[in-house]
């Protein structure tokens, strides 16, 4: 079969590779359509953001990744006969499954655990020749982790659930309630998931930022009240948020970006008792006054996704309350994925915020 596949850093090919052989507890997925994450530009680079972000600690990527974890397909094939009555259905997948017997585990916090198996990063698996992941036009799926999906739901809208369970997640976290403010700082897929969640639970003011004028054009489609381009020379976040809260700043904060200076920016808008969500840190070492965390002012981090999460993203999308098709810039066949991973690790020359590979074609 054909797939992209990351055989060293910043070395990526299409290339025939062994059809997936299952084992028990898996299906194999005919793959209709596959996102290209953040996280796998990181990959391609060199990083290891799910060690990092689960693990506090960089480890080094095995070779020959087939990378790809925002997948969705059809059921090809069934390793155990009980599973047999998904074949042939069109389903979403959770492309992640943990070991079930760690303390996190068993203590309802699945998505701390250090010995998750994840499509397309390459981790848990122990020594393969290829680690399996869906830019390729076949991939095996944990069985328990796969969703029929609706009728009303695209293939393309499906690629979606990933960056979407990480959305509600950090949400969650957040613990937005109704008549907050909100301010996002990032406007890539996640920012403008989370953006749409929080209007979900009752925020009645969102304000995101973002220096890329397609990711600002976007978040104005999906119904953020205050989009603001950092790089147009207009009002600043502080400005703005102070304008729009009668000077006392925003309940709730969610960083998307990752940098000292975001971060900064972010606490500065807080309102006293309110709540910042790092969903990334790009710097080893983070530095910004005390002060600002005066006035019972909370720094909460969010890492994965819980099961539950999936079903939730599903009805989401199902009901129309999160709009995902306006994220949708660049689509590319599995062909010419290299290209596609051209145009994603070059978002501000090509304008990129989602893109898609069709993996049949």
């Amino acid at each position: 079969m054909k797939a992209l596949v990351l055989k060293s850093v910043e070395q990526l090919e299409v290339m025939d590779v062994p059809k997936p052989e299952l084992s028990a507890g898996q299906v194999l997925i005919k793959v209709s359509k596959c996102g290209v994450c953040g996280s796998d530009v990181r990959y391609f680079h060199g990083e290891n953001p799910w060690a990092k972000q689960t693990l506090g600690r960089h480890i080094d990527n095995p070779p020959n990744i087939i990378l790809g974890h925002e997948l969705t397909g059809v059921v090809h094939e069934v390793f155990d006969e009980s599973d047999a009555h998904l074949l042939g259905k069109r389903v979403g997948i959770n492309t992640w499954i943990t070991c079930g017997r760690c303390s996190f585990c068993r203590n309802g916090q699945e998505n701390l655990c250090d010995y998750t198996k994840h499509l397309g990063h390459g981790q848990g698996w122990g020594k393969m020749d290829f680690y399996p992941g869906g830019m390729a036009e076949f991939c095996p799926a944990f069985a328990s982790q796969v969703y029929e999906l609706p009728e009303n739901v695209t293939d393309e809208q499906a690629t979606f659930f990933d960056p979407l369970i990480a959305a509600i997640h950090a949400v969650d976290v957040g613990g937005p309630k109704p008549l907050d403010k909100v301010a996002i700082l990032g406007a890539g897929p996640i920012g403008l998931l989370i953006a749409q969640l929080v209007k979900v639970y009752g925020a009645t003011r969102t304000f995101i930022t973002d220096i890329a004028a397609e990711n600002i054009a976007i978040a104005e489609k999906v119904g953020v009240d205050y989009p603001l381009n950092l790089s147009d020379g207009s009002k600043g976040l502080y400005d703005l948020v102070m304008e729009q809260t009668n000077s006392l700043g925003v309940d709730l904060a969610f960083n998307t970006v990752g940098t000292s200076a975001s971060i900064l920016e972010s606490l500065k808008i807080l309102k006293k008792g309110g709540t910042l969500v790092l969903m990334a840190a790009k710097e080893d070492e983070l530095s910004f006054p005390s002060l600002l965390l005066s006035g019972e002012r909370t720094i909460r981090t969010s890492s994965n996704a819980m099961y539950t999460d999936f079903p939730r993203a599903i009805e989401l999308v199902s009901s129309e309350q999160i709009k995902v098709d306006p994220l949708i810039t660049h689509r590319f066949k599995l062909s010419d994925a290299e290209k596609a991973f051209g145009v994603a690790c070059n978002k501000s020359e090509t304008g990129a915020v989602k893109v898609i590979i069709d993996c049949q074609l």
